[in-house]
């Protein structure tokens, strides 16, 4: 363990800043697919449930029946779970079709079942369409079907003021602060997916026509036997478009530069599908993605923006002001899909990040992330897998022992006054410690062993599961008046907004490309 992350840990516990809890915030977004019977809702997003457009709680993803629940800015995890489950409990009371547990969609036999999300006429609610309508063509609508958890986590200014040590200001240690947080967040990200990938199964309609590297499970669904989450393969949320980007979030300005030629280089496929068709736009843009938010990595750094902004504007003039964790998959076997045991550790994490050494991530440790980051995905819980570390291959098992032995010292830094947090840390590196030790703990290991011992498909599975989330909602009595009252209010909103004169979309389109600086 170097010396520089014992050092931080002395800082941050003569500071009074290791009682991280006292100073961080999160906030949840929780994708989960409307089902009808055994496939995807064909129908319009529940009224009931506000306008898409404008309810700050629910909204849609890609599809109109993906939904995407989201929690307020809260500064206990407590509080960000019990939010959760208000929200939840609020779409289990108004929508009586089955609200889908995992982050693999159900069986679509075919694409044009999957209705791409409408946002009324608005210029802003034409442009999410229209990105959305970009992603299908350049990916399929079948890939964005899958669904995860996206965890926001950020420390206050007061955290950074009483740690930041030295010259500069504080937006510029709060940038140097997170970006070191991200690179080191990435070098093991696929910890995460042994611990917490629960997507090892997927239906035969999934890949149908596509290539892949699965096998039979049963007569409906493929699989692989040590995958952990294959959301996250190539088969998922990943682009070929964008593995040759190799952004290394060494400084600020480099990762908005890099972003901006995304932005700005066209892609020959996407050259050659055009943005218009028939008279009707199907891409804001031709280049490697379309906006900020079609980079797909583990983790963003990023900042909250005004309707019309774009991200990567406010982001170099104001600076980051949280990171996006999105590599979580939906745990089908909590009724949240995340439970406080894996937001502990997920927090602890990220904390030790933060505390680690710093240094500057190269091309080569790039691809040596994404080679160890597909090999977990597809072959995890294999106990023969290697893990590369410098060009040297480790065992996982032992591989992972090490983080989680770096974990255990952070949290050993950790005053005994704060009993509730350490107690709660404590906990959690336990849980992780025996999945480390038997991979048949680990939520994939755990779905694959229910599939082959009840010998039952991915929808069985699922809607087995479904039934005892249903049933866990409807025993809770909250007061849900607040998300009623936002669901109202939200139609309002939408209709004031829908009446607004506005220009031309394609002068509006033309100007949303023009505000890249």
């Amino acid at each position: 363990m170097s010396e520089s992350f014992k050092e931080t840990l002395n800082l941050l516990k003569d500071s009074n800043l290791d009682d991280f809890s006292k100073y961080s915030f999160r906030g949840i977004e929780k994708e989960s697919l409307r089902v009808s019977g055994t496939t995807i809702s064909e129908t319009d997003h529940p009224k009931s449930l506000g306008s898409t457009l404008t309810n700050q709680f629910i909204t849609t993803d890609f599809s109109e029946a993906l939904l995407e629940l989201i929690t307020s800015k809260q500064n206990s995890i407590d509080a960000s779970l019990e939010q959760l489950e208000d929200v939840l409990s609020y779409v289990y009371l108004k929508c009586d079709e089955i609200i889908w547990p995992s982050s693999v969609p159900c069986a679509i036999k075919d694409e044009n079942q999957i209705r791409i999300a409408e946002y009324g006429s608005t210029n802003s609610g034409r442009l999410k369409n229209l990105y959305r309508k970009g992603l299908s063509e350049r990916y399929g609508s079948m890939m964005q079907c899958v669904s995860g958890i996206h965890y926001n986590f950020s420390l206050s200014d007061e955290f950074f003021l009483q740690l930041g040590t030295e010259i500069g200001s504080l937006k510029e240690f709060k940038n140097k602060s997170y970006l070191s947080l991200v690179r080191n967040f990435r070098r093991n990200a696929w910890l995460l997916l042994y611990l917490f990938g629960a997507s090892p199964v997927v239906p035969k309609t999934f890949i149908a026509g596509r290539k892949n590297f699965l096998k039979e499970l049963n007569n409906e669904d493929d699989y692989l036997e040590y995958a952990t989450c294959l959301r996250m393969s190539e088969l998922g949320y990943m682009s070929n478009a964008q593995d040759n980007l190799y952004i290394a979030y060494n400084n600020l300005d480099e990762y908005v530069e890099n972003l901006l030629f995304a932005l700005k280089k066209k892609h020959p496929r996407y050259e050659e599908i055009g943005t218009e068709r028939n008279g009707e736009y199907i891409q804001i843009n031709d280049s490697i993605i379309q906006i900020e938010n079609e980079y797909y990595s583990s983790i963003r750094p990023k900042r909250i923006v005004g309707s019309g902004e774009r991200p990567i504007n406010v982001l170099r003039e104001k600076g980051i002001e949280y990171v996006e964790v999105r590599c979580m998959d939906n745990d089908p076997f909590d009724p949240l899909s995340l439970s406080s045991e894996t937001s502990y550790f997920l927090e602890a994490y990220l904390m030790t990040c933060l505390a680690d050494e710093s240094h500057i991530a190269s091309k080569e440790e790039i691809i040596e992330i994404q080679t160890n980051w597909q090999n977990v995905v597809k072959n995890g819980r294999n106990p023969d897998l290697k893990i590369l570390l410098k060009g040297k291959e480790v065992p996982i098992k032992e591989a992972a022992q090490a983080i989680l032995e770096k974990i255990n010292t952070y949290v050993a830094s950790i005053s005994d006054q704060a009993i509730e947090l350490k107690a709660n840390l404590s906990k959690t590196l336990k849980l992780q410690q025996r999945k480390i030790e038997d991979p048949n703990l680990t939520p994939s290991g755990k779905i694959l062993k229910t599939l082959k011992e009840n010998n039952i498909n991915w929808t069985e599975f699922n809607l087995e599961i479904f039934k005892e989330h249903k049933k866990y909602f409807s025993q809770l009595n909250k007061d849900l008046s607040y998300l009623e009252k936002e669901a109202v209010a939200s139609i309002e909103k939408f209709n004031e907004l829908e009446k607004e004169k506005e220009i031309p979309f394609a002068d509006f389109l033309k100007n949303y490309l023009n505000a890249l600086n």
